[in-house]
């Protein structure tokens, strides 16, 4: 009896022996995944906390110039992408409406900038998300005074140049408040085409935002300051979110400016979007799309 009593614990002492490390050692490997998880948890946090809100919005504007001649924009600020694109919209550019096409300036004019983006939404098979409508004059003072150097040479033929007396300097420096008068003598160009005259405003435009990515900070504060000189359906939290994203813009380490540029077609009453014109905007006005 007491012999197989003494087996007994001697078979359990070696069970003992041979389990325990084992189970030691599961447990220990468990604990350290269960660490190391918690650490990548930890990580992500802080990651995702680190990141500024900025960086992930995207927002896409038609911006409208008040006059009785009124110049269109289309701005794409892409947050993930460090970028910023235009594309300027010829006046004449025909929508189409419930009672057969007008033009986009033609709708402005007679219906408001609301009206105005929502037939080019209609038109395009999608909308921008918001618009902004002001005199020359007002986005002058929402910019500032800093001026740009703008090579004319890119966007004017050499008889266009000689006609605006810069056969010798092509680069001139305009201040936000020049560029309107520079644009205006630009129009009553003899050969300007819509098409012509939208690329040089896009051109213009994206100079300020190219050599003064410090001034896009303020910009959204600046709208605000405007406001009763403005016609814009961007809500106080829109504008709290664009001034994130044109914060994170103006010291983003990749950031880039560019302009899209229109073929354009003519037809009855105006000029129309080519195919490929038509594919390029709603790439820009997509949401999540890469700018190339």
């Amino acid at each position: 009896m007491h012999k197989r009593r003494g087996l007994f614990f001697q078979s359990l002492v070696l069970t003992l022996l041979l389990v325990l490390p084992m189970m030691g050692t599961v447990v220990f490997f468990a604990s350290q995944r269960t660490e190391q998880q918690q650490l990548r948890q930890a990580a992500a946090g802080q990651t995702q906390v680190s990141e500024p809100a900025g960086a992930r919005n995207t927002h896409r504007l038609l911006l409208a110039v008040q006059a009785n001649d009124p110049a269109f924009l289309l701005l794409r600020l892409d947050g993930p992408e460090q970028a910023v694109l235009f594309c300027a919209l010829p006046g004449e550019l025909l929508l189409q409406a419930p009672a057969g096409t007008t033009t986009l300036s033609e709708c402005y004019l007679a219906a408001g900038p609301a009206r105005a983006a929502e037939l080019l939404g209609q038109t395009l098979g999608i909308a921008p998300d918001a618009y902004l409508a002001a005199t020359a004059g007002t986005f002058a003072s929402i910019w500032g005074e800093d001026a740009v150097r703008f090579d004319t040479a890119a966007v004017l033929s050499e008889d266009e140049r000689e006609a605006l007396h810069l056969a010798d300097e092509t680069v001139v420096e305009l201040t936000a408040e020049q560029s309107a008068d520079f644009l205006t003598r630009a129009a009553a160009l003899p050969e300007q085409t819509p098409a012509a005259l939208a690329r040089t405003r896009g051109a213009l435009w994206s100079a300020f935002f190219r050599q003064y990515p410090q001034r896009l900070a303020a910009l959204a504060d600046a709208v605000r300051d405007a406001g009763t000189q403005t016609l814009t359906d961007l809500r106080a939290q829109d504008l709290y979110e664009l001034e994130e994203t044109l914060s994170w813009l103006s010291g983003a380490t990749g950031y880039h400016v560019d302009y899209q540029s229109l073929a354009l077609q003519q037809g009855a009453g105006g000029w129309q979007l080519t195919e490929e014109d038509q594919q390029m905007i709603q790439t820009m006005l997509a949401g999540g799309t890469q700018v190339e």
